[in-house]
This record gives C-alpha cells, sequence and structure tokens, in this order.
C-alpha cells in the first residue's frame, strides 16, 4: 500500500440460500480460467432460484457500530470497508442512511457465494458526484471503474463506468464475455437505481436504470454463468489505475440498498425495488454528496476560511464574475481525489467574496465528435467566464488527443440563474498560430469583446490576441503588446493565466504568469510566481510603463489570481496558495492547495505599482468577543502579546522612525520554538525576509527554507503596519495595505499556535497590536 489504511467492516443483511444441486459457483480462489463445468452438474430447473428468491447480499448502510461497522437485524456477514480516514462516512440515503465513497480511498470488499450458475441479479441505488479519474489516454486504453464488480480479465461480471460516464454490465458466461452497453451517459449529482439481471433460462442479459429497461442481449439457454474468485467490489473496479502514488480510478458519490441475488429478478419486482425508496430518492442527491465535516474534523492544516473545494484537488480559480451582485467562482478541479487528471470547473459563488457556497461542478470532459473522441476529452483547464443579457460565457482551453483544437479555445453557456446547466458550443479558437497557448482572458470595451490567450510565442512567453463583436467569432491581431513578448519575458516557455485591467488615471495593469524554461516552482532566482506591467492601452496596443516586469508578491507562493469588480466597482483579486508538501503528504490529507483570501487592487501614487490591501469583506469574520488591543511600546528582543489561535486576524503598527535592523512576528510558535515561522523586515537591506526553517517538524514539508526578497520602499513606504491573517496552513500578509504575499506552513503541533512580536539589532517602538480570532458571521 502507498498509504497506510486500516480496515474497517461493514455489516450486511445477507441471507444466503443454499441451494442442492447448484453450480460450483465461486470459481478458483487463483482468480484464473474458470474450472470447465459438467453439464450433468447443471441443477435441475425446478431448483433453479425462483426470481423472488431472497438476497445473497444486501447492504442497507443504515448503522455505524462502534464507528466501524454497518449492522441491521440480522447482523451477519461482516464485510470490510476500505478508508483512508479509519472511518467510513455515512451520509443521508434513498432510506436512512448510505455510504459516501471519495473516488479514491473508500469501497466495500464483500464474501460472496453464488447460488446459481444459470441466474444471477445485481441492483443499487447510486448517486455519484462525478465519472471516475482515469488517466488521460484515447479512448480504448481507459481503465473503467465499477458500481459493483466480481470479476477477472476471463471470469466473472461488473457493473462498470468510465471517465465519460459511459457504462454498462459485463459477465462472462462459458468463459466469453457477454457486454451491454447504455445508451446514454449515467446521470451526475441524482439518486439512480441500476440493476443487471443474467436469466439463462429465458435466454436473455438486461440492463436497468430506474427501473426501466435500456439493454438487452439475447444468451443460450444451455451457458451457464462463469464466475470469478476473489471478493465482491462495491465503488471500485477489479483492475486498478494508479498515477504515481495515487489509485485514481475509485467512484466518488453514495451507495445504498445494494442487493446481489440469486434469481433473476423479473421487470416488477425490479420496479418493486424502485418503488420502495422513490419517494425517499426524489432524484436529487445534493444532501447525500455532501463531504462530512468529519473528515477533515482533526486536521490542523486545513483551513476553515479560505475558498476551497470541499474535498480533493484543486488548482488555479478563474471566471469570477459578478452577475447582479452574486459573485461566481470557477476553479480548476478533480473531484475524485488529491490528484491532477481529467480537469473538471469547479463553481462556488458568494455575495460578499468571503462566506462560499459549493455549486455543482461546471464543466467535465466528453465524448462530442463520436462515442470515442472528444475535443475536450484530456480536460477543462482555464479560462475565463463574462456575463451579457442574461447569459453567461464561459471560455475554456480544451484539450484532446488528435486533430484540431488541440490545444484549443472553447466556449460553453449558461441562462441558469446560478450559472448552472452548462451547454457546450463546440471549440472556436485554435492554437495554430502560436506553438502553445492556454487560458483566455476576455473584456469589453463599447460593442468589441478583447481577448488575450497565454501562449508560447518564439520559444518564450508571449500572448495570443483576439476581437469579436457576438462572443462566437473571433478574428486574430498581430500583437498585443508594442514591445516584442521576448523584450517582456523573464525566460519563461509559456505564460498561463492572464489578466487586463484598467487601473485608474489612465493606466491599465497586465499580469501573467510564466512558468517553464528558466521559471521553476523552487528556483532561488526566478520561482514561479505572477508578475505584471502597469502601462498605456491605446488602440489594441498596450504600452508597458517598464519592460522588466514587478512581481505580484513579494514573497512566492501565490499566483494565477482571477479578477473582478465587487459591487462597489473595486477590482479585487484571489489567486492560488499552492501546497509546498509532498504527494504522500496530500494523499495523506485528501485534499491540495487553497486560495487566498480576497485583495483589493488599486494604483499606487508614483503610477507604476499596482497596490494590494485585504478587502473590507474579511472584517466580518472577526469575532468581536476575541478583540484584544495592546501597546507595547518600546520592543527588544522577543515579546509575547498573548495571541493564540490558528484561525488569526493580527495587525501590529510601528513607528517607522524607530525600528531595529530586523523587526516582526513570529507565526505558528511552539513555547519551546521547536515550531516556528519568522516573517520581519531587514531595514538595512530593504528586504522582506521569510525564515521557514523550523515552520514544520514533518519530513514531508518540500521549503523548509529562507526566503529574502526586495521591498520596494520607495512605492510602498517602510514597512509600519503588518497585517496577518493565519487559517491552519496558509497565511496572507499585508505590509502598509500596499504590498502583500500569501504562503503556506505545515505546523504539526497542536500548541504550535503562539504568535510573538520581535526586534533585532535594536528597539523597535510598537504603537499597537490588534488581534481577532476568525469566525463565521
Amino acid at each position: 500500500m502507498f498509504f497506510e489504511k486500516r480496515t474497517l467492516t461493514l455489516t450486511s443483511l445477507a441471507l444466503l440460500v443454499a441451494l442442492n444441486g447448484c453450480g460450483s459457483g465461486g470459481g478458483g480462489s487463483d482468480g484464473g480460467t474458470p474450472a470447465p463445468q459438467d453439464p450433468d452438474d447443471e441443477p435441475p430447473a425446478d431448483e433453479i432460484p425462483s426470481p423472488d428468491a431472497e438476497a445473497l447480499i444486501h447492504l442497507d448502510y443504515n448503522t455505524l457500530v462502534d464507528d466501524v461497522r454497518v449492522s441491521n437485524e440480522a447482523g451477519s456477514n461482516d464485510f470490510p470497508v476500505e478508508n483512508a480516514f479509519d472511518a467510513p462516512e455515512l451520509v443521508p440515503g434513498v432510506e436512512g442512511q448510505a455510504l459516501r465513497t471519495d473516488g479514491y480511498s473508500t469501497w466495500v470488499n464483500a464474501d460472496l457465494d453464488p447460488a446459481s450458475n444459470k441466474t444471477l441479479t445485481v441492483e443499487t441505488w447510486v448517486a455519484l458526484e462525478s465519472y471516475p479519474s482515469d488517466a488521460e489516454v484515447p479512448h480504448d486504453a481507459l481503465t473503467p471503474s465499477s458500481f459493483i464488480s466480481q470479476r477477472n480479465e476471463l471470469a466473472g461480471f461488473s457493473l462498470d463506468i468510465n471517465t465519460f460516464g459511459q457504462w454498462g454490465f459485463t459477465v462472462y458466461l462459458d468463459g466469453e464475455p457477454v457486454t451491454l452497453g447504455a445508451p446514454d451517459v449515467f446521470p451526475l449529482y441524482e439518486w439512480a437505481h441500476v440493476a443487471a439481471v443474467v436469466d439463462t433460462p429465458n435466454e436473455s442479459v438486461s440492463l436497468y436504470l430506474n427501473g426501466e429497461s435500456v439493454a438487452t442481449e439475447t444468451i443460450s439457454e444451455d451457458s451457464q454463468i462463469s464466475y470469478a474468485g476473489g471478493d465482491l467490489l462495491i465503488g471500485k473496479s477489479h483492475t486498478d489505475k494508479y498515477l504515481g502514488i495515487f489509485l485514481v480510478n475509485a467512484l466518488n458519490g453514495a451507495f445504498d440498498e445494494t442487493r446481489v441475488y440469486p434469481g433473476a429478478r423479473t421487470p416488477e419486482l425490479i420496479q418493486d425495488s424502485l418503488d420502495v425508496n422513490v419517494a425517499q430518492a426524489d432524484g436529487a442527491a445534493h444532501d447525500s454528496l455532501i463531504v462530512p465535516d468529519s473528515r477533515f474534523a482533526g486536521d490542523l492544516q486545513r483551513p476553515q476560511f479560505h475558498a476551497m473545494p470541499p474535498a480533493n484537488w484543486t488548482n488555479e480559480p478563474h471566471g469570477l464574475v459578478n452577475v447582479d451582485g452574486r459573485f461566481h467562482m470557477f476553479y480548476q478541479r478533480t473531484p475524485n481525489g488529491p490528484f491532477k487528471t481529467q480537469m473538471h470547473w469547479g463553481h462556488m459563488y458568494s455575495d460578499d467574496l468571503v462566506q462560499w457556497q459549493d455549486e455543482e461542478d461546471a464543466l467535465w470532459p466528453t465524448l462530442e465528435l463520436s462515442d470515442t473522441r472528444g475535443y475536450d476529452m484530456k480536460g477543462i483547464w482555464s479560462g475565463d467566464v463574462v456575463y451579457e443579457n442574461g447569459t453567461a460565457y464561459a471560455f475554456y482551453t480544451n484539450v484532446n488527443h488528435s486533430g484540431p483544437y488541440n490545444p484549443g479555445v472553447a466556449l460553453a453557456t449558461s441562462d441558469h440563474e446560478n450559472l448552472r446547466d452548462w451547454e457546450k458550443q463546440g471549440p472556436i479558437i485554435d492554437s495554430d498560430r502560436v506553438e502553445d497557448f492556454r487560458d483566455p482572458y476576455l473584456w469589453k470595451e463599447g460593442d468589441t469583446w478583447h481577448m488575450i490567450i497565454g501562449a508560447r510565442v518564439s520559444g518564450g512567453g508571449g500572448l495570443d490576441y483576439y476581437t469579436s463583436t457576438d462572443l462566437y467569432n473571433w478574428s486574430r491581431k498581430s500583437r498585443f503588446t508594442v514591445p516584442a513578448y521576448s523584450q517582456m519575458d523573464i525566460g519563461s516557455a509559456i505564460w498561463e493565466m492572464p489578466v487586463f485591467e484598467p487601473l485608474g488615471d489612465g493606466k491599465h495593469i497586465l499580469v501573467v504568469n510564466p512558468i517553464g524554461g528558466e521559471v521553476g516552482k523552487y528556483d532561488d532566482d526566478k520561482p514561479t510566481r505572477g508578475v505584471y506591467w502597469t502601462g498605456t492601452w491605446n488602440n489594441g496596443s498596450f504600452t508597458p510603463d517598464y519592460l522588466t516586469p514587478k512581481n505580484l508578491d513579494v514573497i512566492a507562493g501565490h499566483l494565477s489570481p482571477t479578477v473582478a469588480r465587487d459591487n462597489g466597482g473595486q477590482l479585487v483579486g484571489i489567486g492560488i496558495v499552492d501546497e509546498r508538501r509532498s504527494s504522500q503528504a496530500q494523499l495523506d490529507a485528501g485534499w491540495t492547495h487553497t486560495f487566498s483570501f480576497p485583495r483589493e487592487w488599486r494604483l499606487l501614487e508614483d503610477g507604476e505599482t499596482l497596490g494590494q490591501s485585504p478587502a473590507d469583506a474579511l472584517q466580518t469574520l472577526r469575532d468581536p468577543d476575541s478583540h484584544l488591543s495592546i501597546t507595547p511600546g518600546a520592543v527588544t528582543g522577543e515579546f509575547d502579546p498573548g495571541i493564540q489561535g490558528r484561525q488569526k486576524e493580527i495587525r501590529m503598527e510601528v513607528n517607522p522612525e524607530v525600528t531595529g535592523s530586523q523587526y516582526g512576528l513570529m507565526l505558528a510558535t511552539s513555547p519551546d520554538q521547536e515550531e516556528v515561522t519568522r516573517l520581519s523586515y531587514d531595514a538595512e537591506r530593504q528586504e522582506v525576509v521569510l525564515n521557514k526553517f523550523k515552520s514544520s517538524l514533518s519530513d514531508q514539508v518540500e521549503d523548509k527554507k529562507v526566503y529574502r526578497e526586495a521591498y520596494d520602499e520607495a512605492a510602498f513606504g517602510k514597512p509600519h503596519t503588518f497585517h496577518v491573517f493565519v487559517d491552519g496552513s496558509v497565511v496572507d500578509v499585508f505590509i502598509n495595505d500596499s504590498a502583500a504575499f500569501s504562503f503556506r506552513i505545515y505546523p504539526t503541533r497542536e500548541d504550535s499556535d503562539n504568535i510573538y512580536l520581535f526586534s533585532d539589532g535594536g528597539e523597535t517602538e510598537v504603537v499597537n497590536v490588534e488581534a481577532w480570532t476568525l469566525r463565521q458571521p
């Protein structure tokens, strides 16, 4: 195993039917080719299980006993549940409770002793949040997952589903597979009842969805089921697909009322299973798909107040758009685990840019060109959303395996009041004019829409630029900037996630995120980060005020912001604060990356520098009863202001005329300073210093180092206020409400929650310190 799991047990309601004269059932325990069966061993017709025979397995998932088992009145046959968090999760089901699966670590292993090799019925209620992940490979190389599976490569049966929602049933009869495929993709975000019936006396194999037959195959009445040895699996395929240490093809959803019968259930009996629960199911599955709070209850590193998905993997936020006062933010997401593949667009919304509500995923890879091909089948990558005359337009980077628009910019639209139910319109712009591109950004001037796309041009970072009057038909322009991109680039391979907005006083800002080439995540000279230019915009050309870009953040750790105007017209940005710990740590945690707190953007007095301050709405997170305000006065060495907590806002004001050579804050500090993060200003060298050497005792943290970056005193002023937000493992810093940066720390000790002041090389006059505990409004 790549991560430690404890085997938990789930008890089924199982009434084992012993039928004399039935076939050998379980097959070879080695999972190989099933042993040939003697025709004389075939059960007489009157001993074939009746259609209404009692279930061999019935899992109702209703009760947890000792936090590790599900039981019922029968109280027999404990079945193990694999789960990375040492506790199976029960959520509302179609009747009572259901088992929540997470897409990568949770499934059921059940014992099945088949009672007949002539008839079989398997059925379950299931609600899927997403289709299973897979490697980004052509269709014929996919490794599907399964709702229910007891199968190997030569025998058994499985109810399968692949990463594009194509699903069906396979059963081996006399050693040969019979496969039924459903005509339509499987529904998401709703409870659905699936069933498969093998009925050799009546010469049929049938597949049902919500009581309706969706596929049937004729078979020989003499055929026999070739069973596979091994466990029956619920929520996982018999064939695992790994990307590195990550299992990627389990199912992300909820299961309820899973049954296996020895007989061939009739359509009427299948309908009975549906009718018993239809009132409770009622189609919707929202409450069943909420990630339980218990999953991350003991996680010291998980932020509580920063925008982020409920679980699993995220990357850049994008498409932040204000629609009638409500903000919608879309973001890169793998809903099935803390790994990156088959990218989706997640969706959340807020009325204040601070309190966010999760929505259903907006977009995911599909097959539009044929049953095996699609223009975005390798992922729905970053882009932008604009709103015009009651319709939202999502422009995203699409990637496929062959053909045109690889990559391309594709369009989807929604006229739903909360920006749901997107309809794909197809690709609209190809990348054939540049060496590579991604991440469109749009704005409107008069009747004209403008789009810039991060690109690779002449071997380095650049942009591709288009205009349109209808959002569907686009004309390419020769270039966006007056200087050549090569004069502005910092040695990258490509620019990502561009942003272009007016800042007032006749100035615009262009933000890009160079990656590759000489730029690397942990590179000391050119770390991956957002950079920007201010300048003038005239007649479709941007003239920057300077060729060498400025850093969006003083210290690297935050990048790829998405922006929107708030209800007062203020420009606000939210970026990603990426992980600085190993893949193993991310797998153990069950989530990856978070977003920054919202920052208000403005042009500073020099007319060439971006100023960033915390959004006013963040004040709603303050617990007024926790407010602390003190005046320390002269500080030399370390000073304890009595501030503790892992979710805190701290504002320290100093007299810039009376400071030591280094002064600042010690964050997430244990009493003995075994763990401590030191944030300071070096007044002599005019550098911000972030010392993370002792920020964590974990050996999974990858950047235990000292960061030193130049600080522009002329633009920002000598630091006189440090405004800091600590939320689990993410820290947002604002200096003089003008310079900003965000970063990650991973203190492991529960008592690493103290915040101290310090001054080295002389005394610092601390005028005031305020602190609040963060809480939900």
